[in-house]
């Protein structure tokens, strides 16, 4: 049974990696071309859009990478033997980016949309500029702890094959 939860959370950690990377993403190619293609005016345009029904989407999604990654490594963990340096580095990525998020890059867009009014135009420009940079940077890092818990998944089922300790039971 217990490795049943531990094959779960692996693809459900799979699963919140895929929708976070497909998130920011969209982010990258659709959402910041249009808030930062002219800083300050295109903040404050993108800004006075009305967002009836928006949801928060950073902080409860970026640690649960982690958070899932971790419960899916130490669920694993006991009988993981070829996938444990997967289930580290997916964790560790996850771990790393909610980091650099939470302590970085949320802030920095942040004093860019609450500064508009108080901050000098070329400072929210360098500040946009430095956020971009940072987003591409943890958009690549995503994509490859996306690939690496997908690899854990991969390497965690063959070895539960195996060993063939886990049988279909109807």
């Amino acid at each position: 049974m217990r490795k049943q939860i531990a094959s779960f959370l692996l693809i459900a950690a799979v699963v919140v990696w895929g929708i976070w990377c497909g998130g920011q993403y969209f982010n990258e190619a659709r959402v910041i071309p249009k808030k930062l293609s002219n800083p300050p005016e295109s903040v404050a345009a993108y800004n006075a859009i009305p967002m009836n029904g928006e949801l928060p989407f950073f902080f409860p999604g970026n640690p649960l990478i982690f958070l899932m990654s971790l419960a899916a490594a130490i669920a694993a963990w006991r009988w993981a033997r070829r996938s444990r340096k997967w289930l580290v580095l997916s964790t560790v990525i996850g771990f790393g980016v909610s980091l650099a998020l939470i302590l970085y890059l949320a802030p920095l867009i942040w004093s860019i949309d609450l500064g508009l009014e108080t901050t000098p135009a070329t400072e929210i420009i360098a500040r946009a500029d430095a956020w971009k940079f940072g987003n591409r940077i943890r958009l690549i890092v995503e994509m490859l702890g996306f690939v690496c818990s997908v690899v854990a998944l991969r390497v965690w089922s063959a070895e539960i094959v195996e060993t063939g300790e886990i049988r279909n039971e109807v």
